[in-house]
């Protein structure tokens, strides 16, 4: 498999702005009476989360077929981005149960996989301070920067949302790609290079500290991005990694600019019970900071996370992004 450097502008569904994508949120998917009836019958099929991941993803339950069908086609060749809304958490559904219908789910986009080196499947998103929360980068009030993860699809569940903030901030990575070529060309080249991106302690067991990763690559037609522009320089602490140009430094400063220019990204609010999917190879993604209450539970920041690999069924990638996709092991 070759990689080549596309220096035209990317056309399709995966090119889109905040104009495109805010207007009657077309990313949105709501959930239909008769799917919900259907995740009753999933929810007695599946009494806990599994503690393992599946060799392979399963046939979609009955009733589901339509749902699975849409998310895949959202996530693979529409805008690499979806919301599903309109699970009655609270009232239909226990955050238990809501928690189990989220991994049902999943599993019809794609295999669930590790996310650290302990192998959890299963991550919640809250503030430190949550008795629930293990640690990590996005243990924080403070906003997140803009990255991708290294498997195929990250899925989330809103279990509360914070008393203000916390906004899902996405981005299309064709848009910024476009960008690239109308206004620097001449830095093609600078993004299909590898840099060493930190794993910021989450690296699995006997791999250094960082990996190497294209920004940008193309392979069977399908542009691919793995950004995250934070890791890319603090791995620099590292001895045995390149430190990097000046020119690199303004190359990834610029990208991070596009992405902060006014009208690219979209700030999703996400509700009690959406599910959110993001496409990791097309869409850039941060949140911005939130505010608990204090007493509230309801209104105390708690996201489940999911990493799903698509596997064979997913695009083609560079051999260095592609040995991850299965996540972390």
């Amino acid at each position: 498999m070759t990689t080549e450097v596309l220096n035209r502008p990317v056309t399709g569904p995966s090119v889109w702005t905040a104009a495109d994508l805010g207007a009657g949120e077309p990313f949105v998917r709501h959930l239909t009476e008769p799917e919900l009836d259907a995740l009753d019958r999933v929810l007695d099929e599946l009494p806990g989360l599994p503690d393992h991941a599946v060799s392979r993803r399963g046939a979609p339950a009955p009733g589901l077929a339509g749902l699975a069908a849409d998310l895949v086609e959202r996530l693979e060749i529409g805008a690499g981005y979806t919301v599903v809304r309109g699970l009655p958490l609270g009232t239909r559904y226990t955050a238990e149960q809501a928690s189990r219908i989220h991994w049902a789910i999943a599993r019809h986009v794609g295999q669930i996989v590790p996310q650290d080196r302990e192998g959890a499947l299963v991550r919640l998103l809250a503030d430190a301070h949550h008795p629930a929360q293990r640690g990590g980068t996005y243990a924080s009030k403070a906003g997140a920067p803009f990255h991708t993860d290294p498997t195929d699809v990250v899925g989330y569940l809103c279990l509360s949302p914070a008393r203000s903030g916390g906004a899902r901030v996405v981005a299309s990575a064709a848009t910024i790609y476009n960008a690239l070529v109308r206004e620097h060309p001449e830095w093609l080249d600078l993004v299909y290079r590898e840099y060493a991106t930190d794993w910021e302690g989450a690296e699995p067991p006997g791999e250094p500290g960082w990996s190497a990763r294209p920004i940008f690559s193309y392979v069977g037609d399908a542009l691919t991005c793995s950004l995250a522009t934070k890791r890319i320089m603090s791995a620099m602490r590292f001895e045995e990694v390149p430190r990097l140009s000046a020119e690199e430094m303004t190359c990834l400063m610029y990208l991070e600019s596009l992405l902060r220019r006014p009208g690219t990204a979209v700030h999703v609010t996400l509700r009690a019970g959406d599910m959110e999917f993001v496409g990791n190879h097309t869409v850039i993604h941060s949140r911005t900071g939130f505010v608990d209450d204090p007493v509230d539970p309801e209104h105390q920041r708690r996201l489940q996370r999911l990493w799903i690999s698509r596997g064979a069924d997913g695009r083609p990638l560079v051999p260095s992004l592609r040995r991850w996709r299965a996540g972390i092991a």
